[in-house]
């Protein structure tokens, strides 16, 4: 939903309004704010308040905000109250310019920050080392720092989806899953890759690796305006389905008497596929409405199997167009020979 400008006559009918209201703005101070906060109550027809509605928001304790609304509707009673908050999730959906330079930026660093582990990484280090590597880089890049708490999880660690303990050494023969992103401008990055300790894949490690891949290249495709995220997830489940039977962990015989409602992929790839990301890395949005262009999603499968001590998670950021989507992180690598040449440099 795209909102167009107010009319010039009414744009400039309530500006002249509010500045009989209002004193210059250079004599407006914190202690004149009661007596304009009552002048423009008297003067409001409708009233607009704000509330963290983030579908993952818990909040324990009141905060100011939401005592300033309460503040409102028992002095104000009669008032016409509305939630911002939806207006609020409809323009951070749809990226600005503005916005993409700092995601870009945010990227761009984070790109860097993987690079230089790859020269880094090798079996004997710990995790908390490759974190400081990357904490290093991202302020050194002028980067706020981590978008989230850094996930890196070498061996049986990868299983563990928000592990962020960070505290064991990598050995000879693990994979490392790294889920790792730096913040620019109040905007965040979001990147996952899996690479082998020492350099090399194991045939095992490249055969499940490679599925993750082609479920990945394949989302890319489907993540389209018009889709509904809960049906493209049904499909990723398909996908996914099909990979975890070549790989010799599903049997296609108990797949096909699975419940519908608890899908046997689901034990060894249990998360979403995708997310909206910028200002919150699961950022707001409305995952019951169609996808729409200038939205920005993460596109993030996995296969995670316990039994081998064994993750594997890959993860890029995807700007949505009207006629084709933009990988935001096409330039950092993913491809298996790619990864092997450049740790092995």
């Amino acid at each position: 939903m795209r909102y167009q400008p107010l009319p010039a006559e009414l744009y400039v009918t309530n500006r002249q309004r509010l500045y009989e209201l209002l004193p210059p703005r250079s004599l407006v101070m914190l202690q004149d704010f009661e007596t304009h906060f009552r002048a423009l109550m008297c003067q409001a027809d409708q009233v607009y308040l704000n509330s963290n509605e983030h579908q993952r928001a818990t909040i324990p304790t009141e905060t100011r905000e939401h005592r300033f609304t309460l503040r409102c509707q028992a002095e104000y009673p009669l008032h016409d109250y509305r939630r911002l908050a939806p207006l609020m999730h409809d323009l951070r959906c749809i990226k600005q310019p503005a916005e993409l330079a700092s995601l870009n930026e945010a990227v761009r660093i984070t790109s860097d920050g993987f690079n230089r582990l790859l020269k880094f990484v090798k079996p004997g280090v710990h995790e908390f080392e490759i974190e400081a590597e990357l904490a290093h880089e991202f302020i050194r890049q002028r980067a706020r720092g981590f978008a989230y708490t850094p996930i890196i999880g070498s061996g049986a660690n990868a299983c563990v989806l928000h592990y962020i303990t960070n505290h064991c050494q990598c050995e000879d023969g693990q994979m490392l899953l790294l889920d790792i992103a730096a913040n620019y401008g109040n905007y965040n990055a979001d990147l996952t890759r899996t690479i082998p300790v020492n350099g090399k894949f194991t045939p095992r490690q490249r055969q499940v690796y490679e599925a993750v891949l082609r479920v990945f290249k394949k989302c890319c495709e489907i993540l389209r305006p018009g889709v509904i995220i809960r049906e493209y997830q049904e499909q990723v489940g398909l996908l996914m389905t099909e990979e975890l039977i070549g790989l010799g962990l599903l049997n296609r015989e108990e797949v096909a008497k699975q419940d519908p409602e608890k899908p046997l992929y689901k034990k060894y790839f249990p998360h979403g596929t995708s997310h909206h990301l910028g200002i919150d890395v699961h950022d707001v949005g409305h995952t019951w409405k169609p996808i729409q262009p200038g939205m920005v999603f993460t596109v993030e499968p996995g296969i995670y199997i316990r039994e081998e001590g064994l993750g594997v998670r890959l993860e890029n950021d995807i700007l949505i167009g009207e006629h084709g989507n933009t990988d935001l992180m096409a330039g950092i690598p993913i491809e298996v020979d790619e990864i092997e040449a450049l740790m092995q440099r």
